[in-house]
Parts: C-alpha cells; structure tokens; sequence
C-alpha cells in the first residue's frame, strides 16, 4: 500500500491556496495604504496646529512654512519613507505628497475651518474631503497602486 498524495490532490492543494492569496492579497494592501494615510493625516494636523501657532505668534503666515530647506514650526517631524511634507502660506495650507503614488492629502485652514482634502494626481480636479479622522479612503481612492 502507497503512502502519500495524489498529484490531483496537490493541485487542488495549490489552486485554493493560490485563490486565497489573490483575494487577500489585495486587501492587504488596502488595508497598509490606508495605514499609512492615518500617518500622513495626524502628521498633518499637527503640523497645521504648529503654523496656527506660529500664527499666534508672528501675526501672519509668511513666517510660518514647512520644505525641504527651512522650518520655522515648533515641532519636528519623523522621517518618513512615505510621505514629503510641506506647509505654506496663502491660504495656510499644509500638504503631505505621497511618494511613489499618484495623491496627495492636504489641510487647509480658511477662518479658523480646517479642511482637509485627498487628490489624485495633484490636481483638484478629483478630490475628496475627509470629514473628519475616521480614517477611509474615499471610493475611487482606494484601489490607488503604489510602488513602496
């Protein structure tokens, strides 16, 4: 008597292994990207906190950006290998770009109301509000590839 498995038995084996992986698989990114969204957006409250701040401070918002060469906030940052983060001014506005992907996600302070947007592409033409951090990637967002 033969011990062991048929070769129709291991394919059957690797077919619904293999079916499994390409329905999680995916989902796994979904759920990372969006991981890495909530980063993006509690880095971007706090630093609109900070330009607010330094509003308060300074009485106009010439003096209170964020790049790659000057920062006059309060706070710092962490390095991230996934987002560059920038503050501006005119409306204040501070934007964190999505490396290796095509949308950004930015917060926007007008009167004292803080918006805050995701766009593909960096264009307003397809944006999406957040309404608040419950954190989602609004339809239409989250099937987004990235290359990280």
């Amino acid at each position: 008597m033969k011990k062991g498995f048929t070769l129709i038995e291991l394919l059957v084996v690797v077919l619904i292994i293999g079916i499994l992986a390409a329905i999680a698989l995916p989902q796994y990114k979904k759920a990372v990207e969006r991981s890495r969204v909530a980063e993006a957006l509690i880095n971007l409250k706090a630093l609109s906190e900070a330009q607010n701040r330094c509003f308060l401070a300074s009485q106009n918002y010439t003096d209170c950006i964020l790049n790659t060469t000057s920062n006059n906030l309060d706070i710092d940052l962490p390095a991230s290998n996934y987002f560059d983060y920038h503050c501006s001014y005119g409306p204040a506005r501070c934007e964190a770009i999505r490396k290796g992907c095509l949308y950004d996600i930015s917060f926007e302070s007008t009167n004292g109301k803080i918006t805050s947007k995701i766009c593909v592409e960096n264009s307003n033409s397809y944006c999406k509000d957040f309404q608040s951090l419950g954190i989602s990637l609004p339809t239409g967002l989250s099937a987004l590839s990235c290359m990280q």
